[in-house]
């Protein structure tokens, strides 16, 4: 075990060409870059690589677009053909595939046409089938292109076992029911996948979500379903009796339902256990996603069928890794119609990423316990501080006996609702400020702002959001490792000038 390494608040990111996390200073900083206005962009080092292009990615393209006369064209890499082949099949438009290693396959589209190119990469980003910052380093070493900057400490063993292990074990399934995925897009997408083809061939076509989801999550829900298929949404995930209703009301026709748990930004926690049970009585599938609080702290999996989510968050505490699992119950009566499913329509990670997770989870128990521990003080201090009108966090969430592993299991996340000014405390709270949680020092974020800008900046996107209670200003926080006094001492300066 490595002892833990102590970054005061609000110094930089330690340098790695692989961190997926940008720090967005200011709220200027913020618009700009949901704008994608290019001064920002540009002017970032790195950024989260669903949603920018990694730089050793783009000097990779680039090499292959000169070495292989692709003068004109745009596109992505995708290190799976049946990824590539998802692609190019999902558009209309004449996109084309070239193999350009073993396997990786340039999927690109003439440049001038910026829609197509965008919609491209809008397709890398739901799916989380692009390539690893890792594997396009490597390949650009294996060129002469790139000298190594960066040392990084790696699992020494065969990681992809291990990873199953440690993570069968912290979700309480057997090995051989853990995939790893490229992503947690791609576990969820994989999911979605091999649940629809198998609700398809027996005539089922609806699916329910519960309360908010992900960004990515809910894009794949409401844009990848296939001629026929239905989604119905039930945001208030307390009201037992109406989504009860609503399962019921689908009869033979119900293919699934998705939820995440607890959700994401609002740390609640539906009658998991209850719902589950109609749903399965219903010949339904129940996927389940506990990324928010994580697999260290919820045990989901007994009211699941599939259960997906994001290792990039607690597993991968540095930052540092894009991996995610998913895992079958089972006991679930759709276990042998799934199992062969999931594993056709995932990305597995690259051998590099696989090695550093699984040299990151072995610290894990240790650091999301103290991420635990320093939630539960701050949200406390929150609730009492005069700046802020609501803490939202799991450890006050309705229902979250029902899945939490203990009474401390807590997670790390905290959102916030301020009586002063958002922009002020942002701009003044001297902090990592990114899209990303879980991770062992302390990352704040403008939630809505980053993943849902286009409700934020009109009036009809705020009339939807505040009738599903969420607040465009709420502040969401991801609670880290660092001495819970220096914590409290950063919140306590920031919330002070917000309401000055």
């Amino acid at each position: 075990m490595n002892s833990l390494r102590h970054f005061p608040l609000g110094t930089p990111f330690p340098d790695s060409p692989h961190a997926v996390i940008s720090s967005l200073p200011t709220m200027a900083d913020v618009h700009g870059y949901e704008q994608h206005d290019p001064r920002v962009v540009d002017a970032m080092a790195s950024g989260y690589p669903r949603f920018v292009v990694h730089a050793y990615i783009k000097q990779l393209i680039d090499f292959y677009i000169e070495r292989d006369g692709l003068v004109g064209r745009a596109g992505v890499l995708i290190p799976s053909r049946r990824a590539a082949n998802d692609l190019v099949s999902s558009f209309a438009e004449n996109l084309e595939a070239y193999q350009v290693e073993e396997a990786v396959y340039f999927v690109c589209c003439e440049s001038s046409d910026a829609d197509l190119v965008k919609r491209v990469g809008k397709f890398v980003q739901h799916t989380g089938c692009g390539l690893s910052s890792r594997q396009a380093e490597d390949l650009l070493l294996g060129y002469g292109k790139l000298e190594r900057q960066f040392a990084e400490d790696s699992y020494a063993g065969a990681a992809l076992p291990e990873a199953e292990r440690l993570l069968a074990e912290q979700i309480g399934c057997r090995t051989e029911d853990v995939l790893v995925c490229a992503s947690g897009m791609n576990a969820f997408y994989a999911g979605f996948r091999a649940v629809q083809e198998f609700q398809a061939g027996r005539g089922r076509k609806r699916w329910l979500q519960l309360g908010w989801l992900y960004l990515d999550s809910g894009v794949i829900l409401q844009e990848f379903l296939n001629d026929g298929e239905r989604l119905e949404v039930c945001y208030n995930v307390f009201d037992l009796d109406q989504i009860i209703e609503k399962i019921r009301s689908y009869g033979e026709e119900l293919a699934a339902v998705v939820v995440e748990c607890p959700t994401n930004p609002l740390i609640q926690v539906c009658e998991l256990r209850k719902v589950a049970k109609v749903v399965r009585a219903q010949g339904g599938v129940m996927v389940v996603d506990p990324t928010i609080a994580s697999i260290y702290n919820v045990d989901v999996l007994p009211h699941a069928d599939l259960l997906v989510g994001s290792l990039t968050k607690y597993a991968a505490n540095e930052g540092d890794v894009m991996i995610g699992a998913l895992a079958l119950n089972k006991e679930s009566s759709h276990y042998g119609d799934l199992v062969l499913r999931t594993s056709a329509f995932h990305q597995q990670p690259y051998e590099r990423d696989l090695a550093r997770l699984v040299y990151e989870m072995e610290n894990a128990p240790e650091l999301v316990a103290q991420m635990n521990a320093n939630a539960m003080r701050l949200s406390q201090f929150l609730c009492k501080h005069p700046a802020v009108k609501r803490v939202l966090c799991a450890e006050s969430a309705d229902h979250i006996e029902d899945v939490a592993k203990s009474s401390t299991s807590v997670g790390a996340v905290i959102t916030i609702e301020l009586n002063g000014s958002m922009e002020v405390f942002y701009d003044a709270v001297q902090l990592m400020k990114g899209p990303s949680f879980g991770a062992r020092f302390t990352l704040l974020c403008p939630f809505v702002y980053l993943a849902h800008y286009g409700m934020v900046t009109c009036g009809e996107g705020r009339a939807f959001l505040a009738s599903v209670g969420i607040d465009p200003e709420l502040i969401r926080i991801s609670v880290g490792t660092e001495p819970y006094a220096e914590i409290e001492a950063v919140f306590d300066q920031a919330l002070g000038l917000c309401i000055n």
